[in-house]
């Protein structure tokens, strides 16, 4: 069993519906590392969209938000 991979909980993987035991030479192994640079990708593409395909995309899988348009919190010194 790998437990490097960003979806291994307690010897399960949460990325497969209905979960199944964590096993080595899965084909949906990632790191964690690699699965956040992978999720930031992603919204760097959808954030590239036109605003229109952002809001059909922000409704049907994000609740109507739009975190990738969120800015970065100001750090005032």
């Amino acid at each position: 069993m790998n437990t490097n991979c960003f979806a291994c909980r307690g010897g399960e993987c949460i990325a497969l519906k209905p979960t199944r035991a964590c096993c080595d030479g899965c084909r949906f192994f990632k790191t964690k590392r690699r699965a956040t640079t992978d999720r930031k990708r992603a919204k760097a593409l959808i954030a590239a969209k036109p605003l229109a395909d952002q809001k059909y995309i922000a409704g049907k899988y994000y609740q109507g938000t739009m975190p990738w348009r969120k800015e970065a919190p100001r750090r005032d010194c």
